[in-house]
């Protein structure tokens, strides 16, 4: 009876090995194909960030060279040069 046992337990032991390896390489698929949808969802909102902090930074360069020509005005309306005073 033991050999009977260990002689059906020999051959089906192939068919399960087999059944792992399908499992295996379904389930690494899958882990790849999840892990590809998350690089691309992650690139996507990279770019938005990139095009969000350029616009920031183009935006805060506009407003300090503003704020550096105003201060030149001030400072030489204070010098007695009224013309400057008066732009605005």
């Amino acid at each position: 009876m033991i050999s009977r046992h260990l002689l059906l337990f020999a051959l089906l032991l192939p068919s399960v090995a087999q059944a792992e390896d399908a499992a295996h390489r379904a389930d690494r698929l899958r882990t790849q194909e999840l892990n590809e949808r998350a690089r691309a969802v992650a690139s996507r909102r990279d770019h938005g960030n990139a095009e969000q902090r350029n616009a920031y930074r183009t935006a805060r360069d506009r407003y300090e060279r503003r704020m550096a020509e105003w201060r030149e005005r001030v400072a030489a309306c204070r010098a007695g040069q009224y013309d400057a005073c008066d732009q605005n």
